[in-house]
């Protein structure tokens, strides 16, 4: 090829004629970096525009993925986007050797999916050799391919690529579940691992959270962390649904039994599968529920730290941020319903949605993550302003309950703790997007760490939440528990006390002394007792009436 190239200078050099082609740049995607930049239309196939002629190589990309032959793409480049130069009347194409060598390799394949070899592309059309009367485009020799091989089993239909098959409800190309297009088995296999470990830990920690947090324990107390802590438990939920569930029976439906096996095919609406269909509503909507009670949890420590709102101010604004953290995420996952866009990723066979549609995956997943980290990044920034104008008192004020500044300066710490692990999430969605069409045409390969840190970060403030609970209050508040589930001791009764007179016993009279008796005795000697009758002692005996 560039003997052709070197050729049409020479030409242009030596015979200068008047421009007699008018060249354009190739627009064209897949014959960008042949080697030349400029070509003509009308091009040796009939096309008229770019676009006609950028259409017709896309009814040749199974084959070109198939690759039956190293020089198939250029020349079919050369056939239909073909070289051009203003020195030289007719667009430069194939040689016939290329031509014979590209079909000896390539019609067998066609051959066996009952396609004849197009009539564009018949090689007696093309110049046997290039030279000064007929320039072609030789191109390097094939790297000889085996075209004896048999046939990939993946491959079903020709109108598919390699490792897909046509759907019978739509006719779409879907990919062949567990085929290894982006991501090999053994890559699959350390993320399944990965992926098993940080769910576990974090579907403990964040129940372990939400539990103690409900019961009054915690380092510090504020309504939307039992809120922030429930979404990652329901988020590492859905992941363990997947890990039980497996890869196939997540993401995948039977399809058929062919070549005595049992074959299963990555669905093309994720719906049709039960289980596709939990995991994305757990791992989609308190996903992104999540991102809002953390824009909550800073609006929460503005208003306490920064305003210094009373708790009544506080109690009326968790109304508030309930409807939204909850009515937001909801929205988002009727529009993925209605746009049906649910679908399976190739390396943790986990459903969510713009795993294969790079603009639902702008509109649905990259756009949301950037509203709230950039609202809660505002919401901490705006909130250190405060913080920092306010004087800072000695010590809390006991009478008025002022909530003492270690307790905010601790929550403002885990609103900031938030901001790494959304950053991080929303870089690698941004690699995803910016690189989907690449990956789709396979000319490059995702890097694997990337997806392993937005899994771990996708889980990583669940997973830090048992340092939100660390403390001896939660000890304290689960004792508390623990002694009201045992069993119960009866209390003693306790009875009023009534004040009781109490009467000592009967004073012995004082005996006189022998003076004071003789002197009584004489006194009492002295009167007369004529009227004093002697005293008659009755005694009964037990049958007598008394009147």
């Amino acid at each position: 090829m560039w003997s052709v190239i070197v050729l049409a200078a020479v030409l242009g050099l030596t015979t200068p004629e008047p421009l007699l082609r008018t060249c354009e740049p190739i627009r064209v995607e897949l014959c960008t970096g042949l080697g030349y930049n400029f070509t003509g239309m009308p091009n040796l196939g009939g096309n008229e525009l770019q676009q006609e002629a950028d259409y017709t190589l896309k009814t040749f990309s199974p084959l070109i993925q198939f690759g039956c032959s190293s020089q198939l793409k250029l020349f079919l480049c050369s056939v239909y986007v073909p070289m051009c130069t203003e020195k030289v009347t007719n667009p430069i194409g194939p040689c016939r050797g290329l031509c014979e060598s590209v079909r000896s390799r390539c019609y067998p394949v066609l051959q066996g999916f009952g396609f004849p070899w197009p009539d564009a592309l018949n090689c007696s059309r093309f110049p046997e050799e290039n030279n000064h009367e007929h320039m072609c485009m030789e191109g390097p020799k094939d790297l000889g391919i085996d075209i004896t091989a048999p046939v990939l089993p993946a491959i079903q239909n020709f109108d598919c690529p390699p490792n897909h098959d046509k759907t019978d409800v739509s006719g779409a190309c879907v990919p062949i579940c567990n085929a290894d297009i982006l991501f090999d088995s053994s890559e699959k296999k350390f993320a399944e691992v990965w992926i098993t470990v940080w769910t576990i830990i974090c579907l403990v920690s964040s129940t372990a959270a939400v539990l103690t947090l409900s019961i009054g324990g915690g380092r510090v107390r504020a309504r939307p962390l039992v809120s922030l802590a429930l979404c990652y438990c329901f988020v590492s939920g859905g992941w363990a649904l997947r890990m039980l569930m497996g890869r196939s029976y997540t993401s995948c439906l039977p399809a058929g039994i062919p070549m005595g096996g049992r074959r299963y095919e990555i669905p093309e609406d994720g719906f049709s599968n039960p289980n596709c269909a939990i995991t994305f509503l757990l791992v989609y909507y308190f996903g992104m529920a999540s991102n809002i009670w953390w824009v909550c949890l800073c609006a929460w420590w503005v208003a306490r730290a920064g305003l210094s709102w009373t708790p009544e101010k506080l109690r009326s604004m968790g109304t508030f941020l309930h409807v939204v953290a909850w009515g937001l995420p909801a929205a988002q996952t009727v529009a993925a319903l209605v746009r049906r866009e649910v679908d399976a990723d190739e390396l943790t066979g986990t459903c969510y949605v713009g795993n294969k549609d790079p603009t639902t995956l702008l509109a649905l997943v990259l756009v949301p993550q950037l509203l709230y980290l950039t609202a809660g990044v505002a919401l901490l920034i705006f909130g250190c302003i405060l913080v920092i104008r306010k004087p800072r008192p000695l010590a809390a004020a006991p009478l008025t309950g002022a909530t003492p500044r270690k307790d905010s300066d601790l929550l403002g710490a885990l609103c900031s703790l938030y901001v790494l692990p959304t950053a991080c999430v929303f870089a690698s969605i941004c690699y995803e997007y910016n690189n989907h069409l690449v990956w789709s045409k396979g000319l490059e390969k995702p890097l694997l760490w990337v997806f392993l840190l937005k899994y771990l970060m996708s889980l990583f403030v669940g997973v830090s939440t048992v340092f939100w609970i660390w403390a001896s209050k939660s000890i304290t508040a689960w004792k508390g528990v623990f002694r009201r589930m045992g069993p119960r001791k009866q209390l003693p009764v306790k009875c009023q006390q009534v004040q009781v007179m109490r009467y000592g016993p009967n004073p012995r009279p004082a005996v006189p002394p022998p003076s004071a008796i003789s002197t009584a005795s004489s006194r009492h000697s002295s009167r007369p007792h004529s009227q004093r009758k002697p005293r008659v002692h009755h005694y009964r005996v037990g049958g007598e009436t008394v009147l």
